[in-house]
C-alpha cells in the first residue's frame, strides 16, 4: 500500500503544482505593440446561478455543443450531486433521476467524473476512501431510469498483488460507440458500458497526467517525451497511436479539451490555443497573461467548447468557490501595449507570474514579460555557470532583463558592477510601515544605507527530533555539546559531503569577513562538525539505493533530522512527524532561506514602472497565497496564511516505523503550531549563504580531518589556503 499512497500524495503535489506553476515562459520574447489593432479573443466572467451557490461546481464539460456543470455538496457525512445544463437563460438544474439518488459515503473527499455516451447514457466514476476503510477505491455507477447501477468492474475491487492496494482510476470518458475507456496508475481499459466488465486492457509503457478528454471516437491523454509534453492521440482498445506536440513549453498545469469535431483547445498560464481536427499546427488566441490561467491563486479544473466556438473554463479558488469563464472572439476588443519590461528569474515562480498577471490587469499599457532558466518544481541541478553566461549575455546586449531575481547567484557581483539601481525608495518605507518582516528584509540594507535586492519569499532550515530538545538542535554547537554525551547515532552515517551540505550554509557568512578568512571562527565550526562526524559515523560514498536519513526515517532510524520549510501547507509533513514521533522542532541557526531575491537593473529605461511591480510583489494581494514554495515577507500575508483552512491540503501515505509499514496521515496542525511558526518567521533575522567555492574546498580539506588524520590547525591552513586566491579576487 506504500507506494499506491504515496502516489496519492504525490498526485496531490503534482496538482497543486499543476495549479501554481507552468506559468512563466521559458525564453520568452514578444514585441511591444505600440498601435491598436483591433479584433481579438477575450476573457468574459459568466455569472452562475444563485440556486448552484450551495453546491460546488467540480467538473465542466459538453455535450452535442451545450455547457454542462457537475456539482456536489456535502449532505450529513454522504457526497449528493446535481447536474446544470447551458441555456439561453442560463444554466439550469437538469439533474436526471438516477444522479439525484446517489449519495456516496465520503463527504466530498473524493474525485469523480460524470461521463455521457453517444446514446445519452451517464455514468459516475468516483475515487475515494469511505468512512471505515484505509484505502481509496474507484467505483463506477450507470444512471438507468430512476436508479444508479453499480457496474464496478470486478478488477477494481480486488487489492494490487505488487502494490497491496485498489487500483485507482484518474479519468473515464463514454464513446460514440457504447464503450468506455479508464486511465489508472497502471493501465489503459475498455469497459462494457453494458456491465463495466473490462473488455481490453493495456499497461501503461509511459507516463501520463490525470488528463483524459474525448471527441467521442478518439482518446487524448498527455505524457511528457524528452523533457516536453505530448499529446497521444488513440482509439480505444487499439494499441495504435498518433502524437501531438504540446503547445507550450511547461509541464505544468496544462488543460487539454476535445471538440466533437476533433478539434483540439489547450491552455496553460502561456495561453490558449487551438488545432483544427485536420491541422497540423496550434494557433495562439489568447496571450496567457490576458487569462485568469496564469493567476496563481487559482487552478482551472477543466475546458469545454460551446456550440458557437466559444471557450469555457471551471476554476477553484484557492480561498473556496469556484468561477466560470468564457473565451470568446469580439472584433471590436483592442489590445495597446506601450511598455514590456523583461523580467529574468532562475526559478519560475507562481509568485512573480501572479504579480506580472496583476499588474497588466491593473496597466493594460504594461506587460512584464517572464524569462526563467529552470521550472519551480524542475528536479534538475541547476548549471549555475550556465546561467552565469546566458544572464551576462542579456546584460550585455539591448534586450536586458530590466528587473532580475538571482537566487543562486552572486548578487555582490552584479552591486560591485553596478548593475543593479537603489530600491530602497520602496522597501524602506514598506518596513517603516511595519508592512514587511524587517529581519528578513532588513538584512540587505547595506553600510552606506542602499538597498539593492530584496527577497520576496523566504524558507528556514527546521531541525526535528525525538528524545532530544528544541535547544540542543538550534544551532550548531549546541548540538555538536549534545552529541559528544551521547552513544546514540541521531543523524546516521553522513558522507562528507552531506554533511558540508548540511551545516556550511550556515556558518559560511560568518567565517569570511572583509574577503578574509577567520581562522578562529572557522576553527570552532569545525571543532563542532568533527564531534557530530564523531557521532554519527562517516562513510566514503553511498552504496547503489542508500541515502542519507531524512523526515521520512524519523519514525524508524533517524532521531535528528533537517528540512527546508517553505511555508505553512509545507510544514504540513514535517510537523505530522512531530506529532507521531512526540518530538519537537526548532529553527536551525535561527536562519532564513532567501528567496526570489529580486533587484532591478540601473540600466532599465523603465525602472519607475519596476518599482511599481516590485512594491506590488511585495504587498498583501500577491502575497496572501501560500504555493508550498516560500513564506511571505510580508507581515499581514503571514499571519493569513498561518489561519487559513489547509483541510483540501491533507493527506494520507505510509512510512517505515520500527521496522514495518504503518498508516501515515498528513493533516492540519494545531492552531497553536501555526502561531510558533508565525514568532519563528518573525525572529529569523540572519541569512543562510551558499558559496560553491567555499562549499568545494570544505569538502576537499575535511575528509582527513574528521577521520581523525588531520589537525583543526592544518585543516584550518589547508582551508585558507585553497581559498586565498579565491577571497583576493
Amino acid at each position: 500500500m506504500k507506494h499506491i499512497r504515496r502516489m496519492a500524495w504525490l498526485a496531490i503535489m503534482a496538482m497543486l503544482a499543476g495549479a501554481l506553476s507552468g506559468c512563466g515562459k521559458k525564453d520568452t520574447g514578444g514585441s511591444v505593440v505600440t498601435e491598436q489593432e483591433k479584433g481579438r479573443f477575450v476573457e468574459i466572467r459568466e455569472e452562475l446561478p444563485e440556486e448552484l451557490g450551495a453546491w460546488n461546481p467540480r467538473q465542466i464539460f459538453s455535450v452535442d455543443g451545450r455547457i454542462h456543470l457537475l456539482a456536489s455538496k456535502k449532505k450529513d457525512d454522504n457526497a449528493v450531486f446535481s447536474e446544470w445544463v447551458q441555456e439561453e437563460s442560463g444554466f439550469t438544474d437538469m439533474t436526471q433521476d438516477w444522479l439525484a439518488s446517489l449519495e456516496l459515503p465520503c463527504g466530498e473527499g473524493m474525485s469523480f467524473t460524470l461521463a455521457q455516451s453517444g446514446s445519452g447514457t451517464q455514468y459516475l466514476l468516483a475515487t475515494y476512501m469511505a468512512e471505515g476503510e484505509d484505502a481509496y477505491s474507484s467505483h463506477l455507477w450507470k444512471g438507468e431510469g430512476a436508479q444508479a447501477r453499480d457496474i464496478t468492474p470486478q478488477e477494481w475491487a480486488v487489492p494490487n498483488e505488487e502494490w497491496g492496494a485498489y487500483e485507482s482510476v484518474r479519468g473515464i470518458a463514454a464513446l460514440e460507440d457504447g464503450t468506455l475507456f479508464a486511465l489508472s496508475y497502471t493501465s489503459m481499459d475498455t469497459l462494457s458500458g453494458e456491465d463495466g466488465h473490462i473488455l481490453n486492457s493495456e499497461q501503461l509503457s509511459a507516463q501520463y497526467s490525470d488528463t483524459l478528454v474525448s471527441d467521442g471516437r478518439d482518446i487524448y491523454l498527455c505524457t511528457e517525451e524528452n523533457m516536453s509534453m505530448q499529446i497521444e492521440k488513440r482509439e480505444a482498445g487499439k494499441g495504435s497511436s498518433e502524437k501531438i506536440d504540446f503547445p507550450t513549453a511547461s509541464s505544468y498545469g496544462n488543460l487539454l479539451g476535445a471538440a466533437k469535431d476533433g478539434t483540439l483547445t489547450a491552455a496553460s498560464g502561456d495561453g490558449i490555443f487551438r488545432r483544427d481536427a485536420d491541422g497540423d499546427a496550434w494557433e495562439k488566441l489568447l496571450d496567457g497573461l490576458e487569462t485568469d490561467f496564469a493567476l496563481s491563486d487559482n487552478w482551472c479544473t477543466g475546458l469545454a467548447v460551446s456550440e458557437d466556438g466559444s471557450i469555457y473554463a471551471l476554476f477553484q479558488e484557492s480561498g473556496g468557490g469556484a468561477r466560470l469563464n468564457r473565451y470568446t472572439y469580439d472584433p471590436d476588443a483592442v489590445v495597446e501595449v506601450k511598455e514590456e519590461l523583461k523580467l529574468y528569474t532562475v526559478y519560475e515562480s507562481p509568485l512573480l507570474q501572479q504579480a506580472a498577471v496583476l499588474y497588466h490587469k491593473e496597466h493594460p499599457e504594461v506587460r512584464i514579460a517572464i524569462q526563467y532558466a529552470y521550472s519551480a518544481y524542475s528536479n534538475e541541478n541547476v548549471d549555475y555557470n550556465s546561467v552565469y553566461q546566458s544572464l551576462n549575455t542579456l546584460l550585455m546586449g539591448e534586450d536586458a532583463p530590466d528587473i532580475l531575481v538571482l537566487d543562486g547567484l552572486d548578487m555582490d557581483s552584479f552591486i560591485d558592477k553596478g548593475l543593479l539601481a537603489d530600491i530602497g525608495t520602496v522597501v524602506g518605507p514598506m518596513e517603516e510601515r511595519g508592512e514587511l518582516l524587517a529581519g528578513i528584509t532588513g538584512s540587505y540594507a547595506r553600510e552606506d544605507g542602499h538597498r539593492y535586492m530584496v527577497p520576496l519569499q523566504f524558507g528556514f532550515n527546521m531541525a526535528v527530533g525525538r528524545d532530544i530538545s528544541e535547544g540542543d538542535m538550534a544551532s550548531l554547537e549546541a548540538l555538536a555539546a549534545f552529541l559528544s554525551e551521547t552513544q546514540d547515532n541521531y543523524l546516521g552515517p553522513q558522507t562528507v559531503e552531506e554533511l558540508v551540505d548540511k551545516f556550511y550554509p550556515y556558518f559560511c557568512g560568518d567565517i569570511v569577513k572583509e574577503k578574509k578568512l577567520d581562522r578562529e571562527t572557522l576553527a570552532g565550526k569545525l571543532e563542532c562538525m568533527k564531534s557530530i562526524a564523531d557521532n554519527c559515523g562517516i562513510v566514503d560514498k553511498r552504496g547503489k539505493g542508500e541515502k542519507a536519513y531524512t523526515m521520512w526515517d524519523l519514525a524508524s532510524g533517524a532521531k535528528c533530522a533537517f528540512d527546508r520549510a517553505t511555508g505553512f501547507k509545507n510544514c504540513m509533513f514535517p510537523i505530522a512527524i512531530v506529532n507521531y514521533i512526540q518530538g519537537s522542532f526548532a529553527a536551525y541557526e535561527n536562519s532564513f532561506i532567501p528567496l526570489l531575491q529580486t533587484g532591478i537593473c540601473a540600466k532599465s529605461p523603465y525602472q519607475d514602472t519596476a518599482m511599481e511591480f516590485l512594491e506590488l510583489a511585495l504587498s498583501e494581494r500577491i502575497q496572501d497565497t501560500d504555493h508550498y514554495l516560500g513564506f511571505p515577507v510580508n507581515v499581514s500575508s503571514l499571519e493569513k496564511q498561518s489561519h487559513e483552512d489547509r483541510t483540501q491540503s491533507q493527506a494520507y501515505t505510509s512510512i517505515e516505523a520500527e521496522g514495518s509499514e504503518v498508516e501515515f496521515a498528513i493533516e492540519c496542525y494545531s492552531d497553536e503550531t501555526a502561531d510558533k511558526l508565525v514568532a519563528i518567521c518573525k525572529g529569523l533575522d540572519k541569512p543562510a549563504v551558499e558559496d560553491a567555492k567555499i562549499r568545494e574546498v570544505l569538502i576537499e580539506a575535511l575528509g582527513a580531518y574528521l577521520d581523525g588524520s588531520q589537525t583543526t590547525e592544518a585543516t584550518v591552513q589547508k582551508i585558507e589556503d585553497g581559498l586565498k586566491m579565491y577571497l583576493a579576487e
